[in-house]
């Protein structure tokens, strides 16, 4: 009978040969863990990212906070017959005054609002003539409600 047996392995190729395997599974780990982190890093970058609909609530909700402070507020709730009833009518105001310009803008207009000039940002809401008609008339339409 002959025998198929493999020759044995000297002590150094056994070595040799352990140490690729090692290195194999080495490069394995740190590829997962790249890929893992890179993963996480996408996740928590999407969720930085502010949508659309979370912009607009944000603009919105700033407006509520700030308008009461304003004198111009003061005096238009006076002119329309509705003032101590600020509280009331602001939400209805600053929805009136921010949903129609900001539903216009793009996703890519909405991540880049911040980054851009004042006098950009206010072109890029329909303009400043636009801007006081539309004050106009949601200051108007307080007093339909």
């Amino acid at each position: 009978m002959t025998d198929f047996s493999r020759p044995e392995l000297t002590p150094e190729e056994q070595a040799a040969k352990t140490k690729k395997a090692k290195a194999k599974i080495r490069t394995i780990r740190i590829w997962a863990w790249i890929i893992m982190a890179l993963l996480v890093s996408f996740f928590f970058l999407s969720q930085c990212a502010m949508t659309k609909p979370e912009f607009k609530q944000s603009v919105i909700d700033s407006c509520i906070k700030n308008i009461p402070f304003s004198d111009k507020w003061q005096a238009d709730l006076k002119a329309q017959g509705l003032e101590g009833k600020g509280n009331t009518v602001i939400a209805d105001y600053c929805v009136c005054m921010w949903e129609e310009p900001l539903e216009k803008l793009s996703y890519n207009q909405v991540q880049s609002f911040s980054k851009i000039s004042p006098q950009e940002q206010l072109e890029l809401l329909g303009g400043s003539k636009a801007f006081e008609a539309r004050d106009r008339q949601c200051v108007a339409g307080l007093k339909a409600k």
